[in-house]
């Protein structure tokens, strides 16, 4: 049997596709999720498949944060390499720490400081995204906690952390974002051992 939305082979009795997320019908068929005024027998328990529909969102929403923070953080070292030419003198003559301890040092050093956080920052972004497609069970809290430190960065930053702590964050996400990385580990494992 195949998902018709994705095409991922599905397991014999499964409820959900472990990639896509939708549900299975008796044969094989696919359903779309429950919806007003439909039955909820289609959907588990407790929640309203929030993490399966907007999960992969979600995670093409981090890639694409992630890779414009990598973005800055090239421009931030190159801009301080140009700029600040003792950028290149680190380690020798004049440089930081025998000398260049006035403005022109510290700016080169606080520029190229903060490129580096900054792509830190944006190689945390695609971890988080990579967990995220890959339905890892640790990205749901790598997401929480990234999704709170998104908020202090307004507009973009802020509207994505909202986001990310909207799917991410209530009891019933955590419940189902929990099945979804089992399913996915179910296929894993029964597909090694076939």
């Amino acid at each position: 049997m195949y998902c018709d939305g994705c095409g991922t082979q599905l397991m014999v009795g499964a409820q959900f596709c472990t990639k896509c997320g939708k549900a299975i019908v008796g044969g094989g068929a696919v359903v779309p999720a429950a919806g007003p005024g439909m039955g909820q027998a289609a959907r588990p328990a407790g929640t309203d498949g929030r993490v399966r529909r907007n999960l992969r969102t979600l995670a093409t929403l981090w890639t694409i944060n992630g890779i414009l923070r990598l973005m800055g953080a090239g421009s931030m070292i190159i801009f301080g390499g140009v700029f600040f030419p003792f950028l290149r003198g680190w380690g020798g003559r004049g440089a930081w720490p025998m000398g260049g301890w006035g403005l022109d040092g510290f700016l080169s050093r606080g520029i190229f400081s903060a490129g580096v956080v900054l792509a830190m920052f944006g190689v945390l972004h695609l971890v988080l995204a990579y967990g995220l497609f890959e339905r890892e069970s640790w990205a749901r809290v790598l997401g929480l906690v990234i999704g709170f430190l998104a908020l202090l960065r307004f507009p973009l930053g802020t509207a994505l952390g909202i986001y990310t702590l909207w799917v991410l964050l209530p009891e019933e996400s955590g419940a189902e974002y929990d099945r979804l990385t089992q399913g996915g580990g179910q296929m894993n494992s029964a597909t090694v051992s076939s």
